[in-house]
C-alpha cells in the first residue's frame, strides 16, 4: 500500500478482490474516515498500484485547493 500525505489527509491504494484492479482512497486520519474513493466516488479502478497512487494524488491536490 503506497501512502502520502497533504495537510491532513492521506491517499491509500488498495487492490479490490472484484474486480482485480486497483483503487485510491483519501483518509481524514483525524476523523478517521474516508473522504473520497475512486470507486464509489467515480467508478474508476487503476490496472496498477502506480496508476491509482498517482490519480489518488491529483484528486487530493484538487480537493486541498478548495
Amino acid at each position: 500500500m503506497q501512502q502520502t500525505r497533504a495537510r491532513d489527509f492521506t491517499v491509500a491504494v488498495r487492490l479490490m478482490s472484484e474486480p482485480c484492479l486497483w483503487r485510491w482512497e483519501i483518509r481524514d486520519p483525524a476523523q478517521g474516515e474516508v473522504v473520497a474513493n475512486s470507486w464509489t466516488s467515480e467508478w474508476m479502478a487503476y490496472e496498477s498500484p502506480d496508476e491509482a497512487f498517482r490519480a489518488g494524488q491529483a484528486r487530493l491536490t484538487s480537493i486541498s485547493r478548495r
